[in-house]
C-alpha cells in the first residue's frame, strides 16, 4: 500500500475555531491529494455569503471559498457559479476549480498572485479598457450554468430585507417603480445576451500581469450584457467620460441605443445593490470581513446615489425611449 502522505494544519490569525474545522475538513475529504507537511490557512479580506481563505501547502498556494448555507436568499445557485467559473477558466479569464462539494458550494481553486482592481483604479483608461476586453472574451460565449435576472435578484433582495424589518432607504419605492419599467423593455425586446459574469465589484477583477482575472462567480449567468457595463459604470462611479470610453472600448460602434441600455442597466445596478446590503447587514455583519474601511450601510446609500442620477438627470424617458433601438451587430 502507498504511504499516507503526512500533513498537518495550522490557522494564522484571525481564522475562527469554526472556519477552520469547516476548512480542515473539506480539505480532507476534497483535497487531501494536494495537501502535504505544513498547511497553513489565512483569511483573505473580502466575501460576503462565503468566508475566503488562502490555503499555503508544500509551497503551493489555493484559494479556498466556505460558503453560506443559505443560497436561496443571495439568489444564488453554487453548482451553477462552480460550472460558471470552470467555463470562464477554459477562456483563460478565471482560477480553476481543484475540487469542491455540493450542495453546500464550497471549493478549492487556484490562487492568482495578482492585485484587486479599486474604485479608483477601474477609473483609469488602462483598467477600463483591461476590463471590457476581459468582457468582449467573456460575453461572445454562452453558458450552461444558468439565466441571470438582476431584477429577479432585486426582488429577492427586497423581500428578504422585508421579512427582517430592515428600513428602507428614502425613495426606495420611486426607484423600484423605475425599475419595473425597465425590466419591462428588457424582458420583452431581443436585446444583446451572453455569457455574463454580473458581479462588477471592483474587489471581483485581479489584474495578473497583463491579464484580468474574474473571481466570485456566484451571480454568473447567461444574462444582459448592458448590465456587465452598467454594473461597473455603478460600482466604480465612472463619470460621464468614462463611461464612452469603456462603451466604446467594448464596443467601437457603439451608439445612442447602447448607451442608454447602459445608463439604464447603471441604475439597476445602484437597485440591486442597495438592496442586497439592506438584506445582508442584519444576517451577515458579525460574519465575514469586509475590505477596510467598507460597511453595508455606506454600500446601499452609495448605490442609491447612483441610481438616483440615472433618473434625476432629466434623461430617464429618453433612455427608455433611446434603449428600445437596437443596431445589429451591437454588443449590448
Amino acid at each position: 500500500m502507498p504511504a499516507t502522505t503526512q500533513r498537518t494544519y495550522r490557522a494564522l490569525p484571525g481564522v475562527s475555531d469554526e472556519v477552520y474545522e469547516q476548512a480542515v475538513s473539506f480539505l480532507d475529504r476534497q483535497a487531501a491529494d494536494l495537501m502535504r507537511g505544513e498547511v497553513t490557512l489565512a483569511m483573505l479580506q473580502g466575501g460576503a455569503s462565503n468566508v475566503n481563505l488562502v490555503v499555503e501547502s508544500g509551497g503551493d498556494r489555493y484559494a479556498l471559498r466556505l460558503c453560506d448555507a443559505d443560497a436561496a436568499r443571495w439568489g444564488v445557485d453554487r453548482a451553477a457559479a462552480i460550472t460558471a467559473q470552470n467555463q470562464a477558466a477554459q477562456l483563460g479569464l478565471a482560477p480553476r476549480v481543484l475540487a469542491f462539494e455540493l450542495p453546500q458550494g464550497d471549493y478549492l481553486a487556484e490562487f492568482i498572485p495578482g492585485f484587486q482592481l479599486t474604485p479608483e483604479l477601474l477609473r483609469e483608461e488602462r483598467y477600463l479598457a483591461m476590463v471590457a476586453g476581459a468582457w468582449r472574451r467573456l460575453n461572445v460565449n454562452s453558458t450552461t450554468s444558468r439565466t441571470f435576472s438582476p431584477f429577479d435578484d432585486a426582488r429577492t433582495f427586497i423581500d428578504c430585507a422585508d421579512a427582517d424589518d430592515a428600513p428602507r432607504p428614502e425613495r426606495l419605492d420611486e426607484m423600484l417603480a423605475a425599475l419595473l419599467r425597465i425590466e419591462s423593455l428588457f424582458v420583452n425586446r431581443d436585446l444583446p445576451q451572453g455569457f455574463c459574469h454580473s458581479d462588477s465589484v471592483p474587489q471581483n477583477y485581479l489584474v495578473d500581469g497583463e491579464v484580468i482575472r474574474l473571481v466570485d462567480f456566484d451571480y454568473a449567468g447567461y444574462g444582459w450584457t448592458a448590465f456587465e457595463l452598467g454594473s461597473l459604470c455603478c460600482q466604480a462611479e465612472l463619470d460621464d467620460w468614462q463611461t464612452t470610453t469603456l462603451l466604446e472600448t467594448y464596443d467601437p460602434d457603439a451608439d445612442e441605443g447602447q448607451r442608454a441600455r447602459v445608463e439604464l442597466m447603471r441604475f439597476v445596478a445602484g437597485i440591486r445593490e442597495a438592496t442586497w446590503a439592506l438584506m445582508a447587514e442584519p444576517y451577515l455583519g458579525y460574519k465575514t470581513k469586509p475590505l477596510d474601511g467598507w460597511t453595508y450601510e455606506g454600500h446601499a446609500q452609495r448605490n442609491i446615489r447612483q441610481a438616483a442620477q440615472v433618473i434625476d438627470s432629466g434623461a430617464f424617458d429618453d433612455y427608455l425611449r433611446l434603449a428600445r433601438q437596437l443596431r445589429p451587430g451591437a454588443r449590448c
